[in-house]
């Protein structure tokens, strides 16, 4: 069986697995991107892959990546094709996993009997320490706990197919920035100013460094999310003048300082570049 499986950590806890029970063994496709966040709206002329690169770019200006999910995708599915293994996604209850499922979808659809999946939703695991927990993602559960899960194993019907597949083309049409799960396989659009209450909630009223905010922001949002979005809104928030900070907009966290604005308040002691 090939495996395919979203972010880094919890391959390693697949690929730990793997020691435990050479059953599960196979070929992992790791899915590097986190589409809870960005652009998905994708075109005949412009691939995914060009998409979320671009997003990643406007986001994070020193970003010097290429995204390759889906390019590594469609070799992938070839791969399984001629090998005639069935491929499984892991999929837990996370924006992001569930996000990937329905990218899936489409790519599997000509390959009938092909896609599979382990759902670990709303079921119960034993920690390190021998405690019952709900992971929200596969880097969360212990490699011993993987190979329960091996009787999840479930095809993707027609029937899925036919009911799951315009979910994709739903979050496409959304054409916005941010994207939350809600249970089961729900996922609903937020606009991408969505995130900025957590950030508003962790500035104060004495100065401190923008780093320390992104920290505390993420510490408040549940949901899986990459602090490079909350440091892009936060910077589009001090454009806007909606706080009082010193430094450089363009400049490194760690160099700016932010507080909240006073009655009294004075203009923003901007360096200039």
């Amino acid at each position: 069986m090939l495996h395919i499986i979203v972010g880094d950590e919890a391959a390693k806890n697949l690929k730990a697995a793997f020691e435990l029970d050479e059953n599960l063994q196979g070929e992992i496709l790791v899915l590097k991107d986190t589409l809870g966040i960005g652009d998905l709206l994708s075109t005949p002329e412009i691939s995914h892959d060009s998409i979320r690169t671009s997003w990643w770019k406007t986001i994070v200006p020193h970003f010097d990546e290429e995204v390759s999910d889906e390019s590594r995708l469609l070799a992938f599915i070839d791969n399984a094709i001629e090998q005639e293994e069935p491929v499984c996604f892991w999929l837990s209850p996370c924006v992001s996993d569930v996000c990937a499922y329905y990218w899936l979808l489409s790519y599997f659809k000509p390959h009938s009997g092909l896609l599979h999946t382990i759902n670990i939703i709303g079921l119960p695991f034993l920690n390190e320490k021998g405690q019952l927990f709900y992971p929200i993602n596969f880097s969360q559960v212990p490699p011993k706990e993987f190979i329960k899960t091996k009787r999840l194993l479930k095809e993707v019907t027609i029937a899925e197919y036919e009911v799951e597949i315009d979910e994709w083309k739903r979050l496409q049409e959304d054409n916005t920035w941010v994207r939350l799960y809600e249970g089961g396989k729900k996922i609903v659009s937020k606009p991408m100013t969505y995130f900025d209450t957590f950030i508003k909630n962790s500035v104060s009223d004495e100065m401190q460094k923008a780093s320390k905010i992104v920290h505390e922001s993420m510490k408040k949002i549940t949901q899986t999310l990459s602090p490079a979005y909350i440091e892009y809104r936060l910077k589009q928030l001090l454009q806007q003048d909606v706080f009082q900070f010193n430094g450089l907009v363009e400049g490194p966290l760690k160099e700016i300082e932010v507080k909240n604005k006073g009655n009294d308040e004075t203009s923003n002691d901007i360096v200039e570049s």
